[in-house]
């Protein structure tokens, strides 16, 4: 079996299911003080982290009240074992995590960091995969992610990557912006008649498009004033331009 996230934190699985569901947010405000109740009345300081012994005394005493009744207590089972099915689920130290459909700069989490993600996810929307991935579906079902697990170097190498990917896009945003603002009227975000063109960093490009601000009428200064004409223009001699995706079909989009 490969080496387990709770190994990777250094802790017992009971240590780290109580450290997941002490981070987890809950409906009812009061489960959190129930949590540290419990946590104070086994812990021999209230500095530390409870060791092995207590976290396990701490669990049995969360279960005893889940069970009986108790407010809040379906919420707070619920999220027991929410906690139990994030650790079946991560079984490695580092996950590369893909878009579904695919888009964008691939990155990598860690175990700790995609179990806070698979436990606030719940049992409905995170599911195994084969070969020890997992997908957590979105709310909204329209996009999903799956985390594959790789090796610590491949992880070092997707996280240099995505580092000169996004060094890149900065590169190339600032260039657009140098580009256009002595020709055209570019966006002030913080007036709400300041409309123009926006340049924004999307995914491992750049885009540029038309800012409404509060005025939608301005809008047909991009399409039907030229505005997006003259961009095009101005950007085609140092960038691929291409058009925006199905999200932005007004958008252009810049790659070197």
């Amino acid at each position: 079996m490969t080496e387990t996230s709770t190994a990777v934190l250094a802790c017992s699985p009971k240590q780290l299911a109580l450290r997941l569901l002490r981070r987890r947010a809950f409906t009812a405000g009061y489960l959190a003080q129930v949590i540290d109740l419990a946590v104070r009345e086994v812990a021999r300081s209230q500095f530390d982290e409870p060791d092995e012994r207590e976290a396990a005394q701490v669990h049995r005493r969360l279960t005893r009240y889940a069970a009986n009744g108790q407010p809040g207590s379906a919420e707070l089972a619920r999220a027991m074992l929410d906690v139990k099915h994030a650790l079946d689920l991560v079984q490695h130290r580092h996950y590369r995590a893909s878009a579904v459909p695919e888009s964008g700069i691939t990155t990598t989490v860690s175990a700790e960091q995609l179990l806070e993600l698979v436990t606030e996810a719940g049992r409905d929307r995170a599911l195994a995969a084969q070969g020890g991935a997992l997908v957590v579906l979105a709310q909204n079902e329209e996009t999903s992610t799956v985390y594959r697990p790789v090796s610590a170097v491949q992880a070092k190498a997707l996280r240099q990557a995505a580092r000169s990917a996004k060094e890149e896009a900065i590169r190339l945003y600032e260039g657009a912006v140098e580009v256009l603002r002595p020709h055209v009227r570019m966006a002030d975000w913080s007036k709400d008649d300041g409309y123009g063109v926006a340049v924004d960093v999307v995914r491992d490009g750049v885009s540029v498009q038309w800012w409404p601000a509060a005025l939608p009428e301005s809008r047909a200064l991009w399409e039907q004033g030229g505005i997006r004409q003259l961009c095009v223009s101005l950007l085609a001699s140092r960038f691929t331009v291409s058009e925006g995706d199905d999200g932005a079909p007004h958008a252009l989009m810049l790659r070197i």
